[in-house]
């Protein structure tokens, strides 16, 4: 619920905004400015989230008083909110304006809340903890394949052959189009990238964009190697992949991908050939935070990175 009530009122004050946006100075950004509209919908829905933790299931009768009386209610808060911010404000809200602030944020919160609670209860959601199938694809989940008496499973093949095509599609973006030179130049400098016409926020959303896909593909090739996902299975991939871009190196794309290998072969070999208590699959992890630790320790700019040296 405080989630709604939080966007709510960001509803009402946008409604107050755009209806009042006429009246107002195109200068006036301080809060004290639109203290009336915030006002307004904080009041408007502090009395809807009262209501609905009294009554939570409120007939369409009183869902309608509750309207009414927040409308009321969240315009006397705005009025008052403007009667203390007038000595410094530099517009003047009108009292119409305020009340349709209210009447927004309330009327918002009631129709999404009704929206939701619909929603929540014709559909039949899985559980958080469960464990979800993955789904299957004959070619790439099909059974194992035996090569010099060596067995390889075709989710590690998939997975393998996705690495490879997006190293190479990665490293063709970064060098070779126009977009990931702007996106070097801004990692090295963006107020100079800036200065030279490249369009910093864009290149930000396009990273988190590439970012996003590249997660997506990881996302994948775990399902088809674990077969099932469920709300954990990101957390220790995460953390291994950090230690793996630190490995090979922050910043440059083939460290990435040798420390990947690296890494797993590290684990593999730790695995099948260290005895005692300290082998095994239980022992793969730790090894791995151990390769971790080495590499800060004697090699902090990672196997394929450079040493940078700030000057004053």
């Amino acid at each position: 619920m405080v989630a709604f009530a939080v966007i709510a009122v960001g509803v009402g004050y946008y409604v107050g905004s755009v209806l009042t946006k006429a009246d107002l100075n195109h200068h006036t950004t301080k809060w004290y400015d639109r203290a009336p509209l915030i006002g307004a919908a904080f009041g408007a829905v502090a009395l809807w989230v009262v209501a609905r933790l009294i009554e939570p299931d409120l007939s369409a009768v009183l869902a309608v008083g509750v309207v009414v009386l927040g409308t009321a209610v969240g315009t006397a808060v705005g009025w008052l909110a403007g009667l203390v911010a007038r000595g410094r404000a530099q517009s003047e809200v009108k009292l119409l304006t305020v009340a349709e602030a209210a009447a927004g944020a309330v009327v918002f919160a009631e129709l999404f809340w009704v929206f939701y609670k619909q929603v929540i209860t014709s559909i039949t959601w899985p559980s958080a903890k469960q464990r979800i199938p993955f789904p299957q694809i004959d070619v790439v989940t099909g059974p194992a394949l035996e090569v010099g008496g060596v067995t390889i499973q075709r989710s590690a093949i998939f997975t393998v052959a996705a690495l490879a095509v997006c190293a190479v599609l990665l490293w063709v973006f970064i060098n070779r189009t126009r977009l990931g030179r702007g996106m070097q130049a801004v990692s090295q400098d963006p107020d100079t990238a800036r200065l030279m016409g490249i369009n910093v926020d864009r290149i930000i959303v396009v990273a988190f964009a590439l970012g996003a896909v590249l997660a997506a593909i990881a996302g994948i090739s775990q399902g088809f190697q674990n077969n099932n996902i469920d709300f954990r299975m990101g957390f220790l991939a995460g953390l291994k992949a950090f230690t793996a871009a630190v490995l090979g190196g922050i910043g440059n794309v083939y460290g990435a991908v040798v420390g990947g290998l690296v890494l797993g072969v590290v684990e593999a070999l730790a695995t099948q050939y260290i005895p005692g208590q300290f082998g095994g699959g239980s022992w793969k992890d730790v090894w791995a935070f151990v390769i971790l630790i080495l590499v800060l320790v004697f090699r902090p700019q990672g196997l394929l990175g450079a040493r940078v040296v700030d000057r004053a």
